[in-house]
């Protein structure tokens, strides 16, 4: 009986040994143009692993897993960019993580803004590098239709990027997460549109889905949205004529909500043509997953609390009693 255990064991050992020697080879063996890759901040081997298999750069998730384990690296794996080869193999794959370029540029974009606000950051942070080679006009030009499709999260980019090289890597994550959360084409516009509301409305990723669920009951009963931060967007946009400038006008007039735009909601029903903003995940995912209850209405408070009303009546009493104002 031991025998036949040994000799069963034996056989699973040089089976799992040919496996993985055959997994941690290179995806080609021919060599190829070097491939752009980054680590995510705080990214973990699961996810390193992952994105390698999509880039084409392993052929197993998990031998590249076990190779980092086998090397004893996975704590000395650093955020940054990296220049691979799908001829390398798992193991020089993992040794070359633990090399992030010495010379980048972090740019974090945070939710919710225009692409005109994230042109900014981007010239701001390639001002810095005396070769940067960074253009805002280009960056102008190759984001005019893709409002809401630069995706806000922290990038590492070489000094010598161009802005077609940035628009990629925005465009491509937006791409990676919209595959994460399942969304489909057909669904995708509206969810865009919605999420790009919902990232200047929220305070709170929490409240995400009740805001979409009160945005969502709206639409379906016909009832005009009158979100002002569709308004501020195009009163930004008629005004602004330059990148650096203040884009969100905290304080609109009535005039104001009588602009004459497709974007401005208290005049034109349904939801904006484009989206107002570039969403997160969380916002997306609030988009596609709104929680529709009883309320039509919501308004923040001066310490940043949202208060849902059903009616109009009790919208104006929260009016009243968190904002002070509108009293009868």
């Amino acid at each position: 009986m031991f025998k036949r255990f040994f000799t069963a064991l034996t056989i699973l050992a040089v089976l799992f040994f040919a496996w993985y020697f055959q997994s941690i080879q290179p995806v080609s063996r021919s060599t190829g143009p070097l491939i752009d890759f980054e680590v995510k901040p705080g990214a973990g081997v699961d996810r390193i692993a992952n994105d390698l298999s999509s880039a084409r750069l392993i052929r197993s998730r998990v031998g590249f897993k076990i190779t980092v384990i086998r090397l004893g690296i996975a704590n000395k794996i650093q955020a940054g960019l990296f220049k691979l080869s799908p001829s390398m193999s798992a193991t020089e794959l993992a040794e070359a993580l633990t090399h992030a370029y010495a010379r980048q540029i972090r740019v974090t974009i945070p939710e919710g803004l225009r692409s005109e606000e994230i042109n900014l950051l981007f010239e701001k942070a390639f001002s810095q590098v005396k070769e940067n080679i960074y253009n805002p006009a280009e960056f102008t030009r190759q984001t005019k239709n893709l409002e809401g499709y630069l995706f806000p999260d922290t990038y590492d980019f070489v000094p010598e990027a161009t802005a077609s090289d940035i628009v990629k890597r925005l465009t491509g994550r937006f791409n990676d997460v919209v595959s994460d959360l399942n969304i489909s084409k057909e669904d995708l516009p509206r969810a865009l549109i919605l999420a790009s509301l919902l990232e200047r409305e929220a305070f709170s990723a929490p409240e995400m889905p009740l805001v979409s669920g009160v945005i969502v009951k709206r639409l379906n009963i016909g009832m005009a949205l009158q979100i002002d931060a569709t308004v501020q967007y195009a009163v930004g946009s008629a005004r602004c004529k330059q990148i650096d400038c203040d884009w969100w006008k905290k304080i609109l007039t009535k005039d104001d909500l009588k602009l004459s735009s497709p974007y401005n909601t208290y005049q034109n029903p349904g939801l904006p043509p484009t989206p107002i903003s570039n969403p997160g995940k969380d916002a997306l995912s609030a988009a596609v997953k709104p929680v529709i209850g009883t309320a039509l209405y919501y308004l923040h408070d001066s310490d940043g609390k949202i208060h849902f009303a059903d009616t109009l009546p009790q919208h104006n009493q929260n009016i009243c009693t968190y904002l002070k104002k509108d009293c009868r």
